[in-house]
């Protein structure tokens, strides 16, 4: 017997009368007069389709926008579904590890490893005007002995007296 859209289609809207509402695809499915999905996916490609060449309008999901958002924070971090071990490479070559209790870290609880080697090797967290300089180069080799720590305090064009203010400033805090 073979089984075209049209007897499909029929067989969708027998079963919508007999339920009394429009049904799902798992109720069009286990209902004894529906062959299986495959003429359904053979004839309209997937059930969206299906329903579309009624004339219906496909369900939307009935997520609500907590439920949403608790899916998003359920897959972040550690159980992530991309989760490597907590260490990524950024497309622009840096490495940076997962420790959302660094005051470092970024807002989504990353640290670039360069500056939590040079935190930790300070024995406190980086300011905002240092930042960390890689003497080969290479962003990926973060040993200490290939990291500096830059001072980026003081602005570009100064007078002279800025110049002393900064460098007392910056004794007083390195020094």
């Amino acid at each position: 017997m073979k089984i075209t859209k049209e007897k499909l289609i029929l067989s969708f809207r027998d079963l919508e009368q007999r339920i009394g509402s429009r049904p799902t695809m798992k109720q069009f499915l286990e209902d004894v007069k529906t062959p299986s999905n495959m003429p359904v996916r053979q004839l309209f490609g997937n059930w969206t389709g299906f329903v579309r060449a009624m004339g219906l309008e496909p369900n939307k999901s009935s997520f609500s926008k907590l439920a949403r958002i608790n899916c998003i924070k359920a897959h972040k971090g550690k159980r992530s579904m991309g989760w490597k071990g907590g260490k990524i490479k950024t497309a622009n070559g840096y490495i940076q590890l997962w420790k959302p209790e660094h005051p470092n870290s970024f807002k989504n609880g990353y640290i670039q490893e360069h500056t939590f080697n040079m935190s930790e090797n300070l024995k406190r967290p980086l300011n905002k005007f240092e930042n960390i300089h890689h003497k080969n180069g290479n962003r990926q080799d973060n040993r200490i002995i290939n990291l500096e720590l830059w001072n980026t305090m003081q602005p570009a064009g100064q007078r002279i007296e800025d110049k002393l203010k900064y460098a007392k400033q910056i004794i007083q805090l390195y020094g």
